[in-house]
């Protein structure tokens, strides 16, 4: 009988030893997703703070950019929803082992850079972490392109961007 092969998209280090190399990989995957995905839910603040829902941790109504409950406020919240919704896609597919969380995770520092700016409580701290995120996708990204022989066309040859 055939011996049945596991899903391409199962976690790295899955089946292996818990002592190699690939159970440290997956460990720092989860914690890195850990990392990314509790950063995505303290976006979830500036929502609360911009829709006039609360005043979360150290936020205040007073000091927040624009004004809160105001539409440029619902806009600028907005905003801080999607990239919270974006970091969380990232974690969870991170997690899950597929390489698109690079690109949730891409978007989400785009998206939150553009608007951490406007908080200056947690600037920061903030682009801190979106730099961490945005080194960290691009060595994972460097890494995947190595891992599957993927080069740069020799000079002088031209190559119209896919995979």
């Amino acid at each position: 009988m055939d011996q049945i092969q596991p899903p391409i998209g199962r976690l790295p280090g899955a089946g292996q030893p818990a002592g190699g190399r690939s159970a440290w990989r997956h460990a720092a995957a989860l914690a890195t997703a850990v990392v990314i995905g509790v950063h995505g839910l303290l976006h979830l603040m500036g929502v609360a703070l911009l829709w006039k829902l609360g005043q979360p941790g150290q936020l205040r109504y007073a000091d927040a950019v624009p004004a809160p409950g105001s539409a440029d406020g619902y806009l600028v919240g907005g905003l801080w929803l999607v990239a919270a919704l974006l970091f969380v896609a990232a974690a969870i597919l991170l997690a899950a082992g597929r390489g698109a969380w690079r690109v949730a995770a891409l978007a989400g520092v785009a998206v939150s850079a553009s608007v951490i700016g406007l908080a200056p409580a947690a600037a920061a701290d903030g682009l801190v972490v979106d730099g961490f995120i945005l080194l960290l996708a691009a060595d994972s990204w460097a890494r995947a392109r190595t891992a599957l022989g993927d080069h740069p066309a020799p000079s002088g040859e031209e190559t119209m961007g896919g995979d």
